[in-house]
């Protein structure tokens, strides 16, 4: 569960319905294994997740990918077609990847790898569902690890790889998460190319019958459910072997007293400056207060405007992974609209302000409401609510756990900012993402 924040203002406005109320999580029978619902009969589509306990923390550090490529291979397998439209041309029963035979059927597939799991995400019609989950089922029950489906998964993985590494965001945060998470949760999330292509179907088969567990795994369907959800949370976790794999725990590095700095170079027209904290977890105690810190930071160095600039147009903006345990926040400076060492300035007085001055009530409570409406905006669609379900259950907590949080947030007082603002904010390593050129 990552987002992008540095609009408050935006986030304010759609906090406005603070009283309208989530309808319910609620538990199936799913012969055993844990299965999740909450509806909301207002939208056409429904969502159904898989979280597989198989993310980056499931590697070695000489895995590098294999998490990512088990996940696509997927993707990938060959399945018999669904015949939607004559126009798709796919005969009934045509072996096609199951991306194009989900989609194929009237409905959509995806899935992220995070530091300590897989989510394969399926969204469509209930109708449409009803059609897609088999399909799926049938390729997460037995993947194909063959060169043809490995050469395609690793083609895949490269273009994604080739695309968020012209972020300068994203390149920054995958430096810091290396620097902070031990062992495989550490490597990048999608592997890169050299390392993809040293992974054989060996590999790919130990890692899935090691980790595709359906003890370990929780499904979460949102948006218009009923039978149809429930048939497709079932049949996708029976897909999966029976068993609960070893249990690993996520190992982080604690922060230096000095900023530890970490360069590299891109095709930018300005340097990015992203900084990397230590941070709670959703369902720890200081969690709600260092929701309102991730506002106020964010708020340093915007400025009004009459419309939301896209995110690398902002001048900061933040990236909260709090589905791992421990988390990590990351915030980016935007070197072409600020000076980096004007922004690095400017963001160490904040922390060291909040973590020795408490909030005014006035500021406390403007922070509040914008932290209020950012964490709105974490269940806006249907994948996010998904997620935020199988989150929680993932870290030991109620389903609906993330429905609690924006009450929380009310509940903070100025002492819990102080708290945070001193336990977290203080330390941080740095990321420094430089243009090419200029004799380096």
């Amino acid at each position: 569960m990552i987002r992008v924040f540095a609009a408050a203002a935006l986030a304010v406005a759609f906090a406005a319905p603070a009283t309208a109320v989530a309808p319910p999580v609620t538990a199936i029978d799913a012969g055993g294994a844990r299965a999740f619902v909450q509806p909301d009969p207002g939208v056409p589509l429904a969502g159904v997740m898989l979280h597989v306990r198989a993310g980056l923390d499931r590697q070695t550090a000489a895995q590098n990918g294999l998490a990512a490529l088990t996940a696509e291979a997927v993707l990938r397998t060959p399945v018999a077609s669904t015949l939607r439209r004559a126009q798709d041309g796919l005969s009934p029963g045509q072996a096609v990847p199951l991306a194009d035979a989900v989609e194929a059927a009237g409905a959509s597939i995806s899935y992220a790898v995070g530091p300590q799991g897989v989510r394969f995400y399926l969204e469509g019609t209930p109708e449409r569902l009803a059609l897609a989950a088999p399909l799926v089922a049938g390729a997460l029950g037995a993947p194909a690890f063959d060169p043809a489906t490995l050469a395609a998964a690793r083609a895949s993985l490269g273009e994604r790889i080739a695309d968020e590494d012209g972020d300068p965001r994203l390149v920054g945060r995958a430096m810091l998460r290396s620097a902070y998470y031990r062992g495989g949760a550490g490597l990048p999330a999608l592997g890169n190319p050299a390392a993809l292509a040293a992974l054989g179907a060996a590999d790919l088969k130990t890692f899935y019958d090691t980790w595709y567990t359906r003890g370990d795994a929780v499904a979460s369907a949102v948006g218009r459910t009923g039978d149809a959800t429930d048939a497709a949370s079932r049949v996708l976790l029976a897909a999966l072997h029976a068993g609960t794999a070893r249990a690993t725990a996520l190992g982080a590095r604690p922060l230096g007293a000095q900023p530890k700095r970490i360069l590299t170079h891109r095709d930018l027209g300005a340097p990015y400056v992203v900084l990397g904290f230590a941070a709670p977890s959703l369902g720890e105690r200081d969690f709600p207060a260092a929701l309102v810190m991730r506002a106020l930071l964010g708020s340093v160095f915007e400025r009004a405007g009459a419309t939301t600039r896209p995110p690398l147009l902002r001048s900061v903006g933040l990236i909260y992974g709090y589905d791992a345990s421990p988390a990590q926040l990351v915030l980016w400076i935007n070197g072409s609209r600020i000076d980096p060492e004007v922004g690095l300035t400017g963001i160490g007085a904040i922390a060291k302000a909040a973590a020795t001055k408490p909030l005014t009530a006035a500021v406390l409570a403007r922070y509040k409401e914008t932290a209020r409406g950012e964490w709105a905006l974490e269940t806006v669609t249907l994948d996010e609510r998904a997620s935020a379900i199988g989150n929680a259950v993932e870290l030991g907590l109620p389903a609906g756990a993330a429905d609690d949080v924006a009450a929380a947030i009310a509940r903070v007082t100025a002492a819990d900012v102080v708290r945070v603002a001193k336990k977290y904010f203080r330390k941080f390593d740095v990321a420094l993402v430089l243009p090419r050129g200029n004799g380096n």
